[in-house]
């Protein structure tokens, strides 16, 4: 099985917690000298969002259409979330976990979250 050491499904009480202003701030998190030509923001409670106007919008959502579920697709920016049951049918179709957490390294614009590196299996 899966585990992570972040939750990726939220029962009410992490929810409220996740909800607070301050477990929202992800500013400390380190951008990558290139990020401007990267399409991703990996958020270490397992959210993704997507800019639809990158380059490479075509192939990071179709990667991420594989790995996790759709939360909001507005017109410029596309919000996923990475859950159990997501990864467990990126495995089901053959995608590897190591892959996965690599296309999320070379993709995103922030140096990867540590709660979505501790992703492994057991």
């Amino acid at each position: 099985p899966l585990s992570c050491s972040v939750p990726l499904v939220f029962d009410a009480d992490q929810r409220e917690e996740f909800e607070d202003d301050a477990a929202r701030d992800f500013s400390a998190l380190t951008l990558k000298p290139n990020h401007g030509n990267l399409p991703l923001w990996v958020c270490p409670n397992g959210h993704i969002f997507l800019e639809a106007f990158s380059p490479v919008y075509r192939e990071a959502s179709d990667f991420l259409a594989a790995i996790a579920e759709p939360v909001s697709r507005p017109e410029f920016m596309h919000e996923y979330a990475i859950t159990v049951f997501s990864l467990y049918s990126a495995i089901s179709v053959g995608l590897q976990l190591e892959d996965v957490v690599g296309v999320l390294e070379r993709l995103g614009k922030k140096q990867m979250p540590a709660g979505v590196l501790g992703m492994r299996r057991e």
